[in-house]
């Protein structure tokens, strides 16, 4: 824990920052008795954040939490232990909860660029992230009123089918792979990718390119897509949106790339956008067709004269 806590910011912080470095009888032992020379911030393509450190003997250390792929990846770590790692893994996805991996590096150049020794794997950190308590009501508001939902995340396959099941929607979830037209199981390998993602009530293990390819492929089968998201790596995205709706908290790129910002948490409010959409499309169409109407009574009349 104390390592996990020591790759985490301890100023402004994400939600998984602060519970984790909130785990320590005291929050300042994160930082305590080690001077900070450099701290990587997570990004969606490294997928982890790392903080080089001197410890009080003047010895110079790395920790890293992150995706366990790619701490894993990071440790070369042995196929039997990938297997062991991987079982836990799965064991907590069944019960809903994401895990994060911890290693730890020793840096005996003394450089905050340098590769220092092999990475060791330290453990794994289960986290319980659960939806919003509005989000399921939401997403059934929304499919009654015919907007089809789906979920893109970051999230591995089995924690994915978990959300959605509890949001009540579809458990046709599938990994990024399938994408690409690769890893696809018995019941979808016919399909092609346009119709799988069509027919897909969502996609797990994603990156910033697939989210991009997902709206640019169903606005070719002319569906009219929307997009929520709040990073920088959304921002390709939501500008090919046909509507981008940046979140509250959202990055500037974000909200520069998209149509609407939402000003508080959650979700909610695009149903009520949805319904105003509706009733002011339904008065245009009102409007239209009185003035039609008016215009094919005057020539009546005047023909009639």
């Amino acid at each position: 824990m104390l390592y996990a806590a020591r790759a985490s910011r301890t100023e402004n912080q994400d939600a998984i920052d602060a519970a984790i470095v909130g785990m320590l009888a005291d929050p300042k032992e994160a930082r305590a008795g080690i001077q900070e020379v450099h701290f990587l911030p997570f990004n969606p393509v490294d997928k982890r954040t790392a903080l080089t450190y001197i410890d009080s003997a003047g010895n110079w250390h790395r920790a890293s939490k992150g995706a366990p792929e790619q701490i894993i990846a990071l440790c070369n770590c042995k196929e039997d232990v990938r297997k062991k790692v991987h079982a836990v893994i799965d064991k907590f996805a069944e019960r809903g909860l994401r895990s994060l991996a911890v290693a730890r590096q020793e840096v005996p150049e003394k450089s905050k660029d340098a590769p220092g020794e092999p990475w060791q794997l330290i453990g794994l950190l289960p986290l319980y992230d659960p939806p919003r308590h509005d989000s399921a009501e939401t997403i059934r508001r929304a499919l009654n009123l015919g907007v089809n939902v789906k979920m893109i995340t970051g999230d591995q396959l089995a924690i994915a089918k978990e959300t959605v099941r509890r949001l009540g929607m579809g458990t046709n979830m599938y990994p990024s792979s399938s994408l690409l037209g690769g890893d696809k199981d018995s019941s979808i390998a016919a399909l092609p990718v346009d119709e799988l993602i069509e027919k897909a009530d969502g996609f797990a293990g994603v990156f910033p390119e697939h989210k991009y390819e997902i709206v640019k492929r169903l606005q070719e089968r002319k569906h009219i897509c929307g997009l929520t998201g709040d990073g920088v790596n959304d921002a390709p995205a939501l500008k090919k949106a046909d509507i981008g709706i940046a979140v509250a908290d959202a990055t500037d790129a974000a909200r520069s790339a998209s149509d609407i910002v939402l000003t508080e948490p959650g979700l909610s409010v695009i149903i009520s956008a949805v319904l105003t959409s509706r009733a002011i499309f339904q008065r245009m169409k009102n409007y239209k067709a009185c003035h039609i109407l008016a215009d094919f009574c005057l020539h009546l009349y005047g023909s009639t004269e």
